[in-house]
């Protein structure tokens, strides 16, 4: 397996320190983080400068691929660039319902037509004016069906934006979509002149309304963040926060146990994605519930993946709360891939772990000649999500006990990974029997934003067609109420029995803070600068 240029750098501490740390981990993870701490107080990551006054160090478990806008929604860029650009609309972190950000009000017109009232005097950092017209500028960009971008995974119809006056917005869907304003959560804007006249530098030097600006990027290394003297929310009582922080470098550790030691030996001031053990030693652990949850997905292309018996066998053959408890620290397993927030969500039990009868499955379906002795790649992004290369293990373990015998587990750097997790169905390779771990987000707590991610013909992250479900998600998108809660409820319901994604939990985000650091996670995952203020 390639090495990436993410787990290269993991070392600053070098690759030894990273061996020990997994080697630790049979003799008990408190003494391991506490050792942990006598490697890092000899090394210079960058920490000790930014942990000082108003600046703050992240240790991030993974470095982003694109800091471009339509990257905005992945958790491995939306740490940094939602700091940077903003979106129409935000989430109020204690109520997680829809607020104002560069929209102050936004309203329906038509079944096809919503209408954003923007915020007045609010400039990009390239002296750009946010208006209409640029805003639609920037919109119609992300968005356009030809750029493909990841981000039109959640976004349901086809928008089109438009100017009506200098800050009255129209976005127009092709279909009714009652729940606009929610998918615009996800869009933020970028300046319309980057757009038009620097398209360059969209991918590594982002430009946005926010309360931070890029300062560097040095791949593989650091990124840093500075504030924006020019932000509209200093004065502002809806800005949600303050510039408290006034610099902020995002380091990038795979390994948790080195995130976590960071924070206790004074290297960084908050470390994301740690498990519940290494949170309870830090000097503050804050945890939340998510609106993630841990999946497989399989490759139903392949000619043996498509066997329903092989797909309910996958199902259960290994221990879902197994890996939920003793691997990622806590968390309630699931039969599908929503929590209770989400419209749609239809309480449906966890797969059973049985893997006596899925002995018998995949012996039936090897008699009736399938060949269960094909290659079978259980893979997954390096560090995400926790301990990913622990999980994708015992998922590999567990088939081959099974009878599925080509079973292998890997681990992928980022890039790579996506490369192939956002193939689409039709591009998939018949041959390929890819079955990916991922942590699905459900910001838009509407359960039609995982069906068109996971379940339709023409999601890019779907790995399964079935065109009779298409027509049931067109019909459902066009519902309000209850109404649209029982048509998504009734495709949840659907899904279940062919088994295309595997659920596997709803897991708890932990994260470890310094003690001169206050901050509460948000249950969306973001990690805004602007919530964050000091002790001292």
């Amino acid at each position: 397996m390639r090495r990436s240029g993410i787990e290269e750098e993991n070392v600053v501490y070098g690759s030894e320190a990273t061996k020990w740390l997994r080697r630790r981990r049979t003799v008990g993870l408190i003494g391991a983080v506490m050792s942990v701490g006598l490697v890092l107080s000899g090394c210079s990551g960058g920490g000790g400068e930014t942990t000082s006054g108003t600046q703050v160090t992240v240790a991030l478990p993974e470095e982003p691929r694109t800091l471009a806008s339509w990257n905005a929604y992945s958790n491995d860029a939306h740490p940094v660039l939602r700091n940077i650009q903003e979106a129409l609309v935000n989430r109020d972190p204690k109520t997680n319902e829809l607020v104002p950000e560069l929209a102050l009000e936004w309203t329906q017109i038509d079944p096809l037509n919503w209408q954003f009232t923007l915020r007045p005097d609010v400039t990009f950092t390239d002296g750009t004016p946010f208006d209409a017209a640029n805003a639609a500028t920037s919109i119609n960009y992300v968005l356009d069906p030809g750029n493909a971008f990841g981000m039109r995974t959640f976004l349901g119809p086809d928008v089109e934006a438009s100017a009506v006056d200098q800050y009255t917005l129209n976005l127009r869907t092709e279909t009714p979509d009652p729940i606009l304003p929610t998918r615009m959560y996800f869009v933020t804007v970028p300046s319309s002149t980057q757009i038009t006249e620097g398209l360059d530098s969209y991918d590594t030097g982002p430009i946005g309304t926010g309360p931070y600006k890029l300062a560097a990027w040095d791949r593989g290394q650091q990124i840093v963040l500075e504030a924006n003297d020019d932000w509209w929310g200093k004065d502002a009582p809806d800005a949600h926060g303050t510039q408290t922080v006034t610099r902020a470098t995002y380091l990038f550790r795979t390994e948790s146990e080195v995130r976590s030691a960071m924070v206790g030996q004074g290297e960084a001031d908050l470390a994301p994605k740690v498990t519940a053990e290494q949170c309870e030693v830090a000097p503050k652990c804050e945890s939340t519930p998510t609106v993630e949850t841990v999946i497989l997905r399989l490759d139903t292309k392949n000619p043996v993946l498509s066997d329903i018996r092989v797909r309910e066998a996958i199902s259960m053959a290994f221990d879902k709360q197994q890996i939920m408890d003793d691997i990622m620290g806590g968390g309630e397993i699931v039969g599908q891939i929503v929590g209770p927030s989400a419209v749609g969500y239809a309480d449906l039990p966890a797969y059973p772990y049985d893997p006596e009868r899925a002995k018998a499955l995949i012996a039936e379906a090897e008699a009736d000649g399938v060949d269960v002795s094909i290659p079978i790649e259980v893979t997954a992004r390096e560090a995400y999500p926790t301990r990913s290369n622990e999980i994708v293990q015992l998922i590999a373990n567990s088939l081959t006990a099974i009878g599925l015998t080509g079973a292998r587990s890997d681990t992928k750097e980022v890039g790579s990974f996506q490369e192939q997790w956002e193939l689409g169905y039709d591009q998939i390779p018949p041959q390929r029997a890819m079955l990916g771990l991922m942590q699905h987000g459900q910001e838009l707590m509407d359960y039609s934003g995982s069906v068109v991610s996971y379940y339709d013909c023409n999601g890019k992250t779907a790995a399964y067609c079935d065109p009779q479900l298409g027509a049931m998600l067109a019909d459902a998108n066009a519902k309000m109420g209850q109404e649209r809660q029982d048509a998504l409820a009734a495709i949840a319901e659907y899904v279940y029995k062919t088994v295309p994604v595997v659920p596997i939990g709803l897991p708890k985000f932990n994260f470890a803070l310094s003690e001169r650091l206050n901050w509460m996670p948000r249950q969306d995952g973001f990690i805004l600068l602007k919530e964050m203020t000091f002790t001292n």
